[in-house]
Formats: structure tokens, C-alpha cells, sequence
């Protein structure tokens, strides 16, 4: 073995072959096989009476543990998380950790299926968190390592819910692992939380005593209630801090955090989907937790991005496929006021071994242990997507979750194919465009815009740099599946596009280019589409959504004379070099039965904002205008020009709502421009290189070619101050500074 050293208390691990990418991104064999990390440390002399667990968020797939040279555990499941209970395995001094990782093709772990016949890429290594934990004898238990159905750590549950008052259930199992009876007393104190202050305004709090003998471990439940709470809704995503304390007399022995929010949820083929008393039509995304050359070691600060962009381009619901992502992710979430569809790990692929089947139950009680206080949960995906397990294993997939979640919280999902019981069945998939529920549940659409048009070469996988006329065609696509689909509303409570983003997959030599936005976060004009559906007024996480229009082109030489213009505004006029071509109000012409493959004006009866669309429009040189009115006054306007020869490098970075800092990972942009700031939208050949002069390091190539004008790397931050750049293409170079915050 070689080892990478790394500095002090950081993991040691394997020096791994370099992935094979064509062009700089596409991945076609990702590497398979056995690696190791390692970690040597000590600890403090105050831990030596202490609990301490090694909590592990995710590896992939097959982990086993060696603590000083003996073996601790094997862990099937590269997703889920999971505790090392190290009370008395460590010494003072010269402690080594080591982890032996096998991402190989295993068909007893879920998803299950070879890497090479798989929908997306699980990648391998150590890439979530490790967390040591240092505990009191007596202490809160975690709820993974008390494997306690529907128990363990905290669960927080709301049997009573409305504007003028909420009842709060909080189950909280305490252990005393001490010698000597305790009588202990569990306090919980809820208080408000603000993005920018953490804990604010303590609400209420309740305690209650807790008598327990040694090496006993007891779940004790407390209610509180709160007058006119603040409930978590998508719209007002308000949250709490419940602080649990267990004290020994006076002394706090554990105090742990939960954030919450309150919420209840119902869901019906009569009412769609009610959260907080109010229907909600849900708009929905995919989303793969992927990055380019770093597969699914994202940063928590790239896993919020991705969460920011998607809330704030018109969706109220994102389907993590096809696993259980990090916690940060759910997080973000529920910060964002985004909701979650969370399914287990799965894709075309059933084992009948009991080994197997195990597995899968089991990553479904992981799945809610981990996950059950986000109010941003709203359906566990209890199924193996796109397979055919027998009906008994999903009969024993939709009891487990409800045993873990009792009450009437617990939403589970899943394709129906004939089976109806599931909480929510999803509509299935049919030849043509028909996608009909035969249950008498209410139905989601998990995924649509991209494979109903033409299968693994829809007219939707489409790159950026395949020019205007494609991004046209990707964006219709949208609006025509979307019309269509929404006309099913209430029994249909909603749909999710597939996908957010471009991803690899382990099944083709290419990438999957069904994104709204491309891998490196770019978007393509369908984004701006589901963008423009978001009314002047309504929540972003930003603030109240603006006015706005866009135009779908970039007005280069061969663009169609078919302008298409999204926008959330009354009426839109179009302007020529300063000359009118049109003023009109929305698309009003029908919607049509059968697909039509090109925008037509019509197909937009059932969306928020019909787009505007403009025929016969004679290409000229120069810019192009879109001015939107409301009541006659003009409120918003998007400009776009013919862009000339590149003369000038801009760089900068997807920020998306969160500002770069340290240990981060950036997707940096180098765009090329004309001499008027135009981006040079048909530049796809001209090479540019990036350079790290201070705070951080490139990670894949520093050199590429542009796409549609833009050359994007990928950054890792260090601990400095600020990030340096510098980049340079045939003659030209640019400067950048970044100030990075710390974290």
C-alpha cells in the first residue's frame, strides 16, 4: 500500500488510480476495488471515564473497522451512517483507526446492480463526515447505535397542530451506563431559531424526573405546548431549536440540539397535497448528488448551492435519487423551505437473497432514524425504484416504515404497477404520453420532460454547447410535459422533472444531459422556464419574488425566428435595435393531444405564467429586448445581444446563496467576453487554464476547453483568508479575488 500523508488529524488513505474521464468529464469506468484509510491520534486524558462513538456518515459500500489492530465491525451500505461505540478501546497516546472500503460490485448490497449497468455512479471512498463523540456514562443515546424501533436519540412528533396551538410529543431515550442508580431529570427547552443567530427566544420548556438503575437505558416522553407557534410552511420555512438536557442534580450530564419545525401534512386524491390546513401543489425536481471530479464528496457548502438554485428557480419539492443523500442536504432543506421525497438506495434491480432483502429493510429504518425530525421530509420512498420486487417485500417495506413512524405522519411512496399500498403511489409509466394512477391513492409523477421524448436519446439530453436551437427544443419540452401533467391535479398532487442536473451513469459512455442545469451548475433555458412560474410576490429565499422575463435565445446568426419569452408579467414587448417587432399578452392557443415538437403558442392552459411567444422573427444583428408589463406599466426587462469577437476573461463562482469560505468547494467560471461584457455564447474550442495562486488547489484539470463561453474548473479552499486566481487564454488573462468566510 501507498499512503498519502496528510497533516496531523487528518485521514491517511489510499493513493488511488486516477478515474478515466473523456472530454474532462465524462466518466466511463469509475474505479472499483479496495482501498484504505487511516488515522493515528490521541485523546485527552479528561476522556479516559468518557463514552466515545466514532460516527461514521457514509462509505462506500462495504466498510470494516479495526481499532488498534482488532476488528471492531463490518457495515453493509454506502448511504446510511453508522456508530462505533469505543468506550474503553483507546489509549492515551498512538490510537490508529482503520478502515479497509470495497465499492466493488456487491449484489447483496443495494443498489445492487453492476456499476457498468447503473443509472448513476456510487463512486467509492470515505466521503461524508467522520464525527468522534464524547459522552457522560449517562447520556442520550444514538439513535442508530439503540437500533430501538420507532426510538432512540430523539424523536419529536406533533399530535396537535394549527395557528393558535401546537402540541410537541418528545421521546427521548436516556442511558446509564454509570454503576449507580440515578434519579435524573430530563429537561426540554424549545426556543426559536434564526438563520443569523442560532438560538433566539426561548418559548417554552418542560422537565419531568427519570429514575434509572445502572446499565439501564428507558424512553421517557414529554409534551409541550406552544400558543401560536410559528409553523414550518415552504412559504414561512420557521424553525426551533429543541434543547434536551438530562442533569445529574444540578449537573447537565448531556444537552443535545434538535431543530425542528411544525408542521402536519395530509395527503388525498381529493385534496392533493395539504400542509398546515392549506393545499399545495407540489413542484418537483431530481436531483444526483454529484460534482464533477469529485463524484459524492461534496462540501456542505456545494450540497446548499445545489438546494439554494433549485428553491429559488420555482420548485417546492426536490426527489433525492436514488438514495439517502448527506445531512446537510436535509438540512439545507429545511432551512430553504424546500421538501423532500427521501428513498432508500435502488434502480431496475431485485435480489430475492435474504441477505439482501435484509438490507433493504434495514436501509429503511436507517433512513427514518437518521431523518425523521426534518419538516422537510413529506414521503419516504419505500420501494426499489424503477424494479419489481414481489409484493410481500413491499408489503414488509410499508410496514417497517410505519412502525418506525407511527401516527399519521408517515407518508411512504413508490411505483404502483399494480400495487396500491403504498401512501402515495406514483403514476405509472405508459407508452406515448398517457401516465395514468390506477390506485385509489393519491399519485406523484416522480419523473418526466426527458425520457418520454425519445428514451435514452430524447430531444431533451442536451448540452449547453449544442447551440440555441437544442436549449429551445429542452425548454418546450418542459413546458409541454408540465401543462400536460398539471391538468391531473388534485388526485395528482404533483411531479418532479428529471433531472435538476446533468449527471454520469454507469450504463453509458456519456453523460446524461436530461439537466435543467448542466454539471457544472450552468443553467439551460428550462430552468429559467419553471423560474418564470413563480409569481411576482411569492416566497424565495431571497425575498418576495420579483418581476421578471427572459428571453431564450442568444441571438446568434442562426437562431430560430421563433422567439420565446417567459415571463411573470401581464404582457410583453419585443424590441429589435430599439425597433418594436410585437407587443402581446400570454400564449392563449390550445394545448394539443399529441406532442408537438416545437413551441407553437399554446400548451400552457394549466401553468402559472404562460410564456409569450413571438413568430416570424427576422434575425439582425444587435440586441434583442423583452420589456414585461404589469397593468400597463413596464416592470422588468432582459436584454440580449450578438456577441462579437473575445476579448476579456471575468471570473467568478456559483455562489448560490452561499459565499465561499473555507474547506469549501467552488465551481469556478471563466467566461470569455467581448468588449461589451457579452458572454461569447459560441466559443466550444478556445482553451483556457486556470491557476491557484493562494487558498486552495484545482481539483481535475486546470486547463479545458470552453463550453458555450464559459470554462468552468472546480476549486478546493484552504484555511486562508481568500482565494487567488488567475487565468489565461490566447493572449488574454484575468485576476481574481475571492474573500472566503470562515466555516
Amino acid at each position: 500500500m501507498e499512503f498519502d500523508k496528510l497533516s496531523n488529524g487528518q485521514w491517511e488513505n489510499v493513493r488511488l488510480p486516477h478515474t478515466s474521464f473523456v472530454e474532462p468529464l465524462v466518466v466511463l469506468n469509475p474505479w472499483q476495488g479496495i482501498c484504505y484509510y487511516r488515522k493515528k491520534f490521541d485523546i485527552s486524558s479528561e476522556w479516559v471515564d468518557k463514552e466515545l462513538w466514532l460516527e461514521f456518515e457514509g462509505a462506500m459500500h462495504l466498510a470494516d473497522v479495526w481499532v488498534n489492530g482488532r476488528y471492531v465491525v463490518q457495515h453493509a451500505g454506502g448511504y446510511t451512517p453508522f456508530v462505533l461505540n469505543l468506550t474503553g478501546m483507546l489509549r492515551l497516546t498512538d490510537n490508529e483507526i482503520l478502515v479497509r472500503l470495497d465499492n466493488r460490485n456487491n449484489s447483496l448490497i443495494p443498489p445492487g446492480k453492476p456499476q457498468n449497468t447503473l443509472d448513476f455512479c456510487y463512486y467509492g471512498g470515505l466521503y461524508r463526515d467522520v464525527n468522534l463523540i464524547v459522552n457522560e456514562p449517562i447520556h442520550i443515546s444514538h439513535c442508530m447505535m439503540a437500533d430501538e424501533v420507532a426510538g432512540g436519540g430523539i424523536f419529536v412528533s406533533y399530535p396537535e397542530v394549527s395557528d393558535q396551538k401546537a402540541e410537541i410529543e418528545v421521546k427521548a431515550h436516556v442511558v446509564n451506563n454509570s454503576n449507580l442508580f440515578k434519579q435524573l431529570t430530563v429537561r426540554h427547552t424549545l426556543y426559536e431559531w434564526s438563520k443569523k443567530k442560532g438560538c433566539r427566544k426561548k418559548v417554552v420548556s418542560v422537565e419531568a424526573l427519570l429514575n434509572l438503575q445502572a446499565g439501564v437505558s428507558q424512553h421517557q416522553i414529554q409534551h409541550l405546548m406552544v400558543d401560536k407557534p410559528k409553523l414550518w410552511f415552504p412559504d414561512s420555512p420557521s424553525l426551533y431549536v429543541l434543547r434536551t438536557e438530562v442533569m445529574d442534580g444540578k449537573k447537565v450530564m448531556d444537552c443535545e440540539d434538535t431543530r425542528i419545525g411544525i408542521r402536519r401534512i395530509e395527503m388525498s386524491r381529493e385534496e392533493g397535497f395539504v400542509i398546515n390546513g392549506k393545499p399545495l401543489k407540489l413542484e418537483g425536481t431530481n436531483r444526483h448528488m454529484e460534482y464533477p471530479y469529485v463524484g459524492n464528496a461534496l462540501s456542505d457548502q456545494a450540497q446548499y448551492r445545489d438546494m439554494y438554485q433549485i428553491r429559488m428557480n420555482g420548485f417546492n419539492i426536490v426527489r433525492l435519487g436514488h438514495y439517502p443523500q448527506d445531512p446537510s442536504v436535509l438540512d439545507a432543506c429545511d432551512e430553504l423551505g424546500l421538501l423532500v421525497i427521501e428513498p432508500i438506495p435502488g434502480w431496475q434491480f431485485y435480489n430475492k437473497n435474504q441477505t439482501f432483502i435484509d438490507h433493504t429493510y434495514q436501509d429503511i429504518r436507517d433512513l427514518i432514524r437518521r431523518d425523521r425530525n426534518h419538516p422537510s421530509v413529506v414521503m419516504w420512498e419505500t420501494t426499489l425504484n424503477e424494479s419489481w420486487p414481489p409484493k410481500e417485500w413491499k408489503d414488509g417495506a410499508v410496514r417497517i416504515a410505519h412502525e418506525e413512524y407511527p401516527g399519521n405522519q408517515c407518508f411512504t411512496s413508490g411505483d404502483s404497477y399494480g400495487y396500491d399500498g403504498f401512501d402515495v403511489c406514483y403514476n405509472d409509466w405508459e407508452e406515448g404520453f398517457n401516465r395514468p394512477n390506477k390506485t385509489k391513492k393519491p399519485g406523484f409523477i416522480r419523473e418526466y420532460y426527458d425520457y418520454e421524448f425519445g428514451g435514452h436519446y430524447s430531444t431533451t439530453r442536451i448540452s449547453r454547447k449544442d447551440g440555441d436551437r437544442a436549449l429551445v427544443q429542452n425548454a418546450w419540452n418542459a413546458q409541454w410535459s408540465h401543462n400536460r401533467y398539471r391538468a391531473y391535479y388534485p388526485w395528482t398532487i404533483g411531479g418532479a422533472i428529471w433531472s435538476m442536473y446533468d449527471y454520469n451513469r454507469g450504463c453509458c459512455d456519456n453523460i446524461c444531459y436530461s439537466g435543467l442545469a448542466d454539471l457544472f451548475r450552468l443553467p439551460k433555458f428550462s430552468l429559467s422556464y419553471f423560474r418564470s412560474q413563480i409569481p411576482a410576490g411569492s416566497f424565495t429565499p431571497d425575498g418576495p419574488m420579483p418581476y421578471e422575463v427572459f428571453i431564450n435565445s442568444h441571438w446568434l446568426k442562426d437562431s430560430s425566428d421563433t422567439v420565446v419569452v417567459y415571463g411573470n408579467v401581464d404582457e410583453v414587448e419585443l424590441l429589435l435595435n430599439g425597433q418594436s417587432v410585437a407587443r402581446q399578452y400570454p400564449d392563449n392557443r390550445p394545448s394539443t393531444k399529441e406532442y408537438v415538437s416545437r413551441p407553437d403558442g399554446g400548451n400552457a392552459e394549466n401553468i402559472n405564467c404562460p410564456p409569450f411567444t413571438f413568430m416570424n422573427v427576422k434575425w439582425e444583428k444587435g440586441e434583442l429586448k423583452a420589456v414585461g408589463y404589469k397593468k400597463g406599466k413596464a416592470v422588468a426587462e432582459h436584454v440580449v445581444h450578438t456577441p462579437d469577437e473575445a476579448c476579456n476573461l471575468k471570473i467568478d463562482y456559483f455562489e448560490s446563496g452561499k459565499p465561499a469560505s473555507n474547506h469549501d468547494l467552488l465551481i469556478v467560471y471563466v467566461r470569455l467576453e467581448d468588449e461589451n461584457g457579452t458572454v461569447c455564447f459560441g466559443e466550444n474550442t478556445r482553451e483556457v487554464s486556470l491557476e491557484v495562486l493562494d487558498g486552495g488547489w484545482i481539483s481535475g484539470p486546470s486547463r479545458i476547453k470552453a463550453e458555450a463561453g464559459v470554462a468552468s474548473f472546480l476549486v478546493e479552499t484552504d484555511m486562508c483568508r481568500s482565494l487567488v486566481l488567475r487565468a489565461f487564454s490566447e493572449g488574454l488573462s484575468a485576476d481574481h479575488k475571492i474573500r472566503l468566510e470562515k466555516y
